[in-house]
This record gives structure tokens, sequence and C-alpha cells, in this order.
């Protein structure tokens, strides 16, 4: 596969790097290192790192015209500052936004999204069954929640995962790290 992995240099994107490289396929990060580790993407055979955001459209199309991805998981987010909510949604809507446009043009075989168990609110029952309606009620969960509605929206082969409480090497942000 050649995978196109946004945010690969967070938690999530480096630990999919260290299982997808050593099986041969060819990756490529887009990344702007806002919550993300420079050393864990770097320059070997395979592995190719575009330094920029989602957020701008031609560098997201010219990414995908180069490489021409067979598949893409789309792990970038913005979530490092809760009142920041324009990051939110430039990153989390505009950004998604962009890798749909993009994927549309190349018609990927894939597109893996990682959405937040936030999209849920405070659930009304757990554990969440995956039918429990969406109530997202920080500027995090909104804007998620609004991409993956779209992606779900643009006729693309979409699985989006609903990941709740993660943790692992290089985790930087959240309750987990702080404690």
């Amino acid at each position: 596969m050649k995978i196109l992995l946004t945010g690969g240099a967070g938690c999530l994107g480096s630990n999919i790097i260290e299982h997808y490289l050593p099986l041969g396929h060819e990756i490529c990060v887009i990344d702007n290192y806002s919550t993300g580790f420079r050393e864990v993407v770097p320059i070997i055979s395979r592995l190719s790192v575009v330094e920029g955001s989602i957020v701008d459209f031609e560098l997201v199309m010219e990414t995908f015209m180069d490489f021409k991805p067979t598949h893409v998981i789309h792990s970038a987010a913005s979530y490092k500052n809760p009142r920041d909510w324009t990051e939110d949604i430039n990153t989390n809507v505009l950004g998604t936004i962009n890798i749909v446009e993009a994927a549309l043009k190349i018609g990927v075989d894939r597109l893996i999204n990682f959405q937040t168990a936030l999209c849920y609110g405070r659930p009304l029952e757990v554990p969440i069954p995956i039918t429990h309606q969406t109530a997202p009620f920080t500027s995090y969960g909104i804007s998620k929640t609004a991409g993956e509605a779209l992606l779900m929206q643009s006729g693309l082969p979409v699985v989006s995962l609903r990941l709740a409480n993660i943790c692992g090497p290089r985790l930087s942000i959240g309750p987990i790290p702080t404690f």
C-alpha cells in the first residue's frame, strides 16, 4: 500500500508508522509538528515527510498528486488548546475537507478517520453503543464530529474509528500524560 498519513508525528500516527513500515508499505506523512515529534519521522527508505498543515489546500493537493496514495489514514487533529475554537475548526473541519477533496481527485481505495469518543458528549449509557446519538459539547468534539459527518457524505470509502483514552509511547497531551 501507499499510505498517506496525516498527523504522522503524533502518538497515533507514529505508532502506525512503526506497524506498517516494516511490512513493506510506503508512507507519506503530512504533519505541522504542533503536537508531534520530529524524531519519530526520520529520513529513511519508504517514509517521506511533508511539513505543513492540512489546512493548506495547495500543500495537501500537491502532496496527494505527487505521492498518489492508495490509502489515507487521517490522524491529524487540533485539540491542544480547548479555547482555540478557530484552530479546531480550521484543522478538524476545513483540513478534513481538504483531505476529502484530494482523496476524491486521486481516487483512494480507503480512508480511515480517527474520530473522538467525545462526539458522544456525556453518554447516556456505558458501554457506548455505536447507535448512540452524538452530542459533543467541546470545540474539539464538535469540530471532529463535523469533519466526520462531511467524510461520511463524501462518497469516499470511509471507516471512522471513535477512539477514547488513547495511551502509548509519545502521548503528549491529555489526562494520561498529565498524571
